[in-house]
């Protein structure tokens, strides 16, 4: 049986890619990053360990036209398709479905994604695919559900698979939801990711998180999120189960890829990495082993409070370096409204101990939610002002705060009628969407001056005193990792205002 995991090219009027993998708000970008889905590259490797045929099928990343991807997933003819498919390419993946189905009639199309799983119905009333994974447990529901479709010679009339919905074979107008599937298993029984299959260099270098290249994610060690409780966050929903996977097999990862493939930074995207023990036993284990002085530095996600000092010195002693955390907002009226569960003050001490054990906290920051005020704006400008000029953040990431994926924000502002478009092309974060107490003006320029910090004198000034410290990463970030940044500040500020005027 031949599964293909296919991400097609999907390009807007402006020359951009649509940036789709790994569940995320889908950003269009003219210089993207090509980002790994951890998920999606385990799926594949437990079905190729399982023995089934698997085409690793990114078109993004392997830098095809969409009309090359399309004719060379015809011409392999898979038996089955999976995509990832989030609220901005909804119509673009339905569409394509009914072209694909039309030249392979008996290929079974399935599709995963937030957008889809939690709305399965529309997607199978809308498109030609024959079956919605509702479930971020993909790998294991890919596997059954496979399994089962091979005994049953690729039958869709009676499916048992947990955590599907599906059209029937014979009544095509029949939908059947078999209910959710629920992780039970621990991240042990996920697999490692097997790196030659999913062609692991062609997400190694353009990426704004590595220091050092080449980089590469890791097999999360945590599955959706531990917290889950933010309004705004797609780690929110009755769907998700957590899970984690046992810190020696996920060390055993990390010393295949720095020893066998030469991998000088390595970041774990889990929603929220581990705390406490786990993250000191973690860190333990890498210097047990010597890996801290193999030249690789080390990353993740993580939340506010999470991190205590002794857990942040353990990782430094480990080389972390990379800490990638949601500030959000810089007003404690939008923090307590978006449940982060935290307020600035904390903020501020957490970002106070990262620095003084030279990590590189990343902040990512949102604009435009539907309350937000000009003084909430400026309290959130200000505030990442502060932190960069006095080195208490390294980088930046500034989006527009898009209501999407039927979180609680996104119902909220149904609810409150803030939504101001109704079509599913315009959730993708370009522009502010939602009504706000001021115009929407101001979220665009104060994206740009967020972004424009990089250029600062104060901010240039500071990695200029950072050098004194005379370790390496802070001069590779202001001698090296910074000519990248330059270009993806100009981009990022292009994607974010252009649409002001």
């Amino acid at each position: 049986m031949k599964i293909s995991i296919s991400y097609p090219p999907i390009i807007n009027h402006l020359g951009q890619k649509a940036m789709v993998s790994q569940n995320r708000n889908v950003q269009y970008f003219k210089k993207p990053t090509y980002l790994l889905p951890v998920v999606q590259a385990q799926a594949a490797t437990k079905l190729k360990k399982n023995g089934f045929d698997v085409i690793w099928d990114d078109g993004n990343a392997e830098l095809k036209t969409f009309d090359k991807w399309y004719l060379d997933l015809i011409k392999i003819k898979p038996d089955l398709i999976f995509m990832e498919g989030t609220t901005p390419v909804m119509h673009f993946l339905w569409d394509l479905s009914k072209k694909i189905k039309k030249e392979l009639p008996n290929t079974i199309l399935v599709i995963g994604g937030y957008h889809a799983m939690r709305q399965p119905q529309e997607t199978l009333l809308k498109s030609d695919f024959d079956i919605v994974l509702k479930s971020t447990n993909l790998d294991f529901v890919l596997l059954e559900l496979c399994n089962e479709l091979k005994i049953n010679n690729l039958s869709l009339n009676k499916i048992e698979t947990k955590g599907i919905t599906y059209r029937k074979q014979d009544t095509l107008d029949e939908i059947i939801d078999n209910g959710a599937f629920k992780m039970v298993e621990n991240l042990d029984s996920s697999e490692i990711v097997d790196r030659n299959l999913v062609k692991w260099k062609n997400y190694a270098y353009e990426n704004g998180n590595f220091l050092q290249t080449p980089g590469t994610y890791s097999s999360s060690v945590i599955r959706d999120c531990m917290f889950g409780k933010c309004t705004f966050c797609r780690y929110n929903g009755p769907e998700l189960s957590f899970s984690k996977m046992s810190i020696t097999k996920s060390v055993d990862e990390y010393e295949d890829l720095i020893i066998n493939h030469g991998v000088k930074e390595i970041f774990d995207d889990s929603g929220v990495w581990f705390r406490g023990k786990d993250a000191i036993d973690f860190a333990k284990e890498i210097i047990r082993r010597g890996l801290h002085r193999k030249g690789c530095y080390f990353g993740f996600n993580t939340r506010f409070e999470y991190l205590d000092e002794e857990t942040i010195k353990w990782l430094a002693k480990a080389n972390f370096r990379f800490i990638l955390i949601g500030l959000e907002s810089g007003s404690n009226y939008t923090l307590n409204k978006l449940n982060k569960g935290y307020s600035m003050r904390e903020i501020r001490m957490n970002l106070e101990l990262m620095t003084k054990y030279g990590l590189h906290p990343h902040l990512t920051i949102m604009v435009g939610y539907y309350w937000e005020t000009k003084e909430m704006l400026d309290e959130t400008v200000n505030v990442v002002k502060d932190f960069m000029f006095k080195g208490l953040a390294r980088t930046l990431q500034v989006t527009i705060c898009t209501p999407v994926d039927y979180t609680p924000y996104h119902i909220e502002c149904v609810e409150k009628k803030k939504l101001i478009v109704d079509n599913y092309n315009d959730f993708d974060m370009s522009k502010v969407i939602v009504k706000t107490p001021i115009d929407h003006s101001y979220y665009y320029k104060a994206i740009k001056e967020m972004y424009s910090i990089a250029f600062h004198p104060k901010f240039i000034i500071r990695q200029i005193i950072f050098l004194f410290n005379f370790k390496k990463r802070d001069w590779q970030f202001l001698f090296t990792y910074s000519i990248r940044a330059i270009r993806r500040v100009n981009q990022h500020i292009f994607n974010l205002t252009n649409k002001a005027s």
